[in-house]
């Protein structure tokens, strides 16, 4: 039983994820479909439904994209759109901060949210793990004279959502765990220790 449920949860909680998330993506795209099924004239019914159609129609509509923007007319319009958004009140204070957000994530060479670290949070008595989002002066550092870090603290069950703190780097404890050992630990409440050897199955 033990051997059998080490297998299929992973298995399954697996699977449940996935399923989900596809089947949110299908349904995000299924006016796209029908519209397409209606506009060629494909002689299938209306509500026709492949599981993974609507993931698969945004890989590609992302390739086209991202191809029509490598060259140099795609990179004009990127630019009249840009100009556009930055006029919109409200708008383009969202559209910035996402967009230097997702520039500083896909910038060659840095990584973010690359460290793992141990601070003490909420009390002096107690750890939280986080993870290093920002080492770099700005003007939190240049008023504050203080060689500051900004750590963010994922919640649970959902590690995606969490708070900031920014803390001076000699209050942090770097640890040695790599981030994807730190999201295990994390997202399995603490079972999962990193470093720790798995039993060894019976010879």
């Amino acid at each position: 039983m033990i051997a059998g449920l080490l297998v299929i949860i992973p298995i399954g909680l697996t699977y449940i994820v996935l399923a989900f998330v596809i089947g949110k993506l299908d349904k995000l795209m299924a006016p796209v479909v029908t519209w397409i099924i209606l506009r060629l004239q494909i002689p299938l019914p209306e509500d026709f439904h492949l599981p993974g159609l609507g993931f698969i129609l945004i890989c590609f509509f992302i390739f086209i994209v991202g191809l029509v923007t490598a060259n140099f007319l795609g990179k004009q319009v990127v630019r009249v759109w840009d100009y556009l958004m930055h006029q919109v009140p409200f708008v383009r204070g969202i559209y910035k901060t996402i967009q230097k957000v997702v520039v500083a994530i896909s910038r060659p060479g840095k990584s973010p949210f690359k460290q793992m670290v141990l601070v003490r949070y909420p009390h002096p008595s107690s750890r939280m793990i986080g993870l290093i989002s920002c080492d770099e002066h700005g003007e939190v550092t240049s008023r504050t004279g203080e060689d500051l870090v900004n750590v963010f603290l994922p919640l649970l069950p959902n590690v995606t959502l969490g708070f900031m703190l920014i803390l001076p780097r000699d209050q942090i404890i770097p640890l040695k765990m790599t981030r994807e050992e730190g999201i295990k630990y994390l997202m399995s409440f603490g079972i999962v220790v990193p470093g720790m050897d798995l039993p060894k199955e019976p010879a």
